[in-house]
């Protein structure tokens, strides 16, 4: 009988210990199973935080390390600043990317958005190329739809010249000048009645368009104007202009470089320039 209950008792108690040793084998392996969750989840944040890393590494690769005091806003503040040589300077209109421009000190500080001088860069580019811009800034180029945003989204004005065969110069000017952002396909906005020039009035017929290339047509024309003007190149155009000034260059025929006022006339240069239209 004691032998039975000895055996009893020593049943028990190695039980018990099984169960203790299972019960401490399961808080091992939770244990185990947590360490690993919780090295899982540094190693993320450790490889998130080197992805970030190379991300501001390669945005100030791109954009160099932003320096305000280094760049003016425009070519108004570098001429304000003391600049009065014309030629390329980097501005940063609103603390973001820095970008080249070329500067008119000559005038005051006008920032050149467009020039045609010599027909050596073709304006039949893409959507792409129109909002990124392209060419050379000391010959002929587009500055590009992005960078005029970030100049006129605070107002601007805006300077038209245009050149005739004949070597005369005419210009429009207009006091308030507005390029929209990238979502609204950059609707631009222009007061005619705050027009002035040599030309008659001739961009207010573009208020409100939004831009269009020869693949991504926004015009209010039955088919695309920049494929109808046979130029393929990018304009405000409405249905379809009355300025032209990315036209094909030294082209007398339709979709060359011109204006229309009673019939179509065509010129051989064009100069756009921007100005913050707080400013004289």
């Amino acid at each position: 009988m004691i032998a039975m209950t000895t055996k009893l008792w020593l049943l028990l108690v190695l039980t018990k210990t099984v169960s203790s040793f299972k019960e401490e084998s399961v808080n091992f392996v939770c244990t185990k199973t947590s360490l690993n969750e919780t090295k899982s989840d540094l190693a993320e944040i450790i490889d998130l935080k080197r992805r970030v890393t190379k991300l501001e590494e390669k945005r100030n690769t791109s954009c160099g390390t932003l320096q305000p005091s280094v760049f003016g806003k425009d070519c108004l503040e570098l001429f304000d600043k003391g600049e009065r040589n014309d030629g390329v300077y980097r501005i940063s209109p609103d603390d973001g990317c820095p970008f080249d421009v070329y500067c008119d000190m000559t005038s005051g500080g006008w920032t050149v958005m467009q020039r045609r001088k010599d027909g050596s860069v073709s304006f039949k580019r893409t959507w792409t190329e129109y909002a990124q811009g392209f060419g050379d800034l000391e010959g002929d180029f587009w500055l590009g739809l992005n960078n005029i945003h970030r100049l006129t989204k605070d107002g601007s004005q805006i300077y038209i010249h245009l050149q005739h065969y004949n070597g005369s110069w005419l210009y429009a000017h207009y006091k308030d000048f507005t390029v929209n952002n990238a979502a609204t396909a950059y609707r631009m906005n222009v007061d005619k009645y705050g027009f002035e020039g040599t030309t008659p009035e001739i961009f207010g017929y573009h208020d409100n368009m939004k831009f269009s290339t020869h693949e991504r047509d926004n015009d209010n024309y039955g088919t695309s104007c920049s494929v109808s003007l046979h130029g393929d190149s990018g304009w405000w155009f409405n249905a379809c202009y009355y300025l032209n000034p990315n036209g094909m260059y030294n082209f007398k025929g339709t979709g060359g470089l011109s204006y229309y006022s009673g019939g179509i006339i065509y010129m051989k240069n064009s100069v756009i320039k921007l100005k913050r239209n707080n400013s004289c």
